[in-house]
């Protein structure tokens, strides 16, 4: 029976690959971070503040991964898609920081989640991050099945955050780039899978 990247897209995994996002974006440390602008968290701005500063943390923190997969051997066409993804996550990173000084109602600096939460998945991300350490980390087929999971379980979350903000942003420039993001987030998400089902499920 084929088992399927759609079949590995939630669990544990995604829950690590998030966690190790959010803790190489160092976002554990609420302290850092200002509370939203709204202290009603059902108003649709100060969601959106939580939104775009979840988005921000995980492209922020994608990046970081390239020190960790840089010392990795990584077939061709593997090795292509992580350096697309790490370049794309630059970009976007970047982008919302410009946005975030452009729009003054969008904010990129919240607490986007409770101390305790936080820190649960900061402890997640460090042992996530043991899996691809040089030395000591998974190698082989192992470590490339498990690299392309975690960028695909991140991208499908970060997809549906991004399809989600669309409905609710009421700024029809910010509503764009969102847009935009989103259908930028299912292709990657789609070339992820086709390759994880191709290369690394059995068939």
């Amino acid at each position: 029976m084929r088992a399927s990247a759609t079949e590995h897209s939630c669990g544990p995994i995604r829950i690590a690959a998030i966690a190790l996002l959010l803790f190489l974006a160092g976002c554990g440390h609420l302290s850092d971070t200002r509370k939203p602008p709204s202290q009603d968290k059902n108003d649709a701005r100060a969601q959106l503040s939580i939104g775009y500063t979840l988005l921000y943390q995980e492209a922020d923190g994608i990046p970081k991964l390239k020190w960790i997969l840089m010392f990795k051997d990584k077939p061709g066409e593997m090795g292509h898609v992580t350096d697309d993804l790490i370049g794309y996550y630059q970009q976007l990173a970047d982008t919302l920081r410009r946005l975030s000084q452009q729009f003054p109602a969008m904010r990129i600096d919240v607490t986007a989640m409770s101390e305790i939460e936080a820190e649960e998945r900061k402890a997640i991300g460090e042992d996530q991050a043991k899996d691809f350490a040089p030395l000591i980390g998974k190698s082989g087929v192992e470590f490339e099945r498990e690299a392309l999971l975690l960028f695909y379980n991140a991208l499908n979350e970060q997809r549906h955050l991004a399809g989600v903000m669309v409905g609710l942003e009421t700024d029809s420039a910010l509503r764009k780039f969102l847009a935009t993001t989103k259908g930028q987030l299912d292709t990657r998400y789609a070339e992820v899978g086709a390759l994880l089902d191709r290369r690394y499920f059995a068939h």
